[in-house]
C-alpha cells in the first residue's frame, strides 16, 4: 500500500507501516513532516528552549561491561574524578545561566562513600538553586534505598541504561561475574 505523508499526518494515531514510511520520508514528504513535528511542538511546548546540562563528574566504574570504553578492564583511559566543589561550580553555571536541569554522571559505582557524597551533592545543589534546578542521576545500579535516599535529597530523575533485554545478548556483552546480573538489572529498572 501507498502512504501520502500529507494523509497520515493528519490522523492521530499511526500503524506500524505508517510510522515506518514516516520514518523513511525524504524531500517534501520529509518537509512536510518536520512542519508537522514542529506544529505539534508550539502546541504543547510553546517557542521555548529548555538548556539541559551534563555533569559527567567521573569516568571511574566499578564494571567491566565489553562495549563500554570506561568499563574498569581499560587499561588506556586517563581516569578522573571531579571535586565536589567542581561539580557544584558546574550546577551553579547551570543554574545562573537557567538551565531547566542538569544529569549528574558517571561509571557504576556502589559504596557508602558514593551514596553519601551523592545525597550531600544533592542538598547543596537544591540550597543553591532554591529548588528550582531539575536533577537527573545516572549512576548505575543502586540498592533500593540508596535510590529512595537520593530522591529524598532532590534527584527527580534517574537514567539506568539496559543495553538489550535480550538476556542472552545483555550475557554476551557484560561478563559473567558478581558485578553484572540481567535480572538485577531489570529489578533495578522495576524499583525506580
Amino acid at each position: 500500500m501507498k502512504y501520502i505523508i500529507k494523509d497520515i499526518l493528519e490522523r492521530e494515531n499511526y500503524s506500524k507501516e505508517e510510522i515506518i514510511c514516516l520514518l523513511k520520508s525524504q524531500g517534501e514528504d520529509r518537509t512536510l513532516l518536520f512542519r508537522k513535528s514542529a506544529e505539534i511542538k508550539e502546541k504543547y511546548i510553546g517557542r521555548k528552549v529548555w538548556f539541559r546540562g551534563l555533569i559527567e563528574f567521573s569516568n571511574i566504574c566499578g564494571k567491566d561491561c565489553l562495549y563500554c570504553g570506561i568499563r574498569k578492564g581499560n587499561k588506556n583511559l586517563r581516569r578522573y574524578n571531579l571535586s565536589d566543589d567542581e561539580i557544584l561550580e558546574a550546577a551553579k553555571f547551570a543554574y545562573v545561566n537557567r538551565y531547566g536541569s542538569i544529569a549528574l554522571q558517571s561509571g557504576e559505582l556502589e559504596s557508602q562513600f558514593v551514596t553519601d557524597r551523592i545525597e550531600n551533592l544533592l542538598h547543596r545543589i537544591k540550597v543553591m538553586s532554591n529548588g528550582e534546578l531539575g536533577i537527573t542521576l545516572s549512576l548505575g545500579e543502586q540498592e533500593p534505598d540508596v535510590y529512595k535516599r537520593w530522591f529524598e535529597a532532590g534527584a527527580h530523575r534517574y537514567l539506568l541504561r539496559v543495553e538489550s533485554t535480550n538476556k542472552a545478548l545483555y550475557n554476551k556483552i557484560h561478563p559473567n561475574d558478581d558485578h553484572h546480573s540481567f535480572s538485577k538489572r531489570l529489578e533495578c529498572l522495576r524499583i525506580l
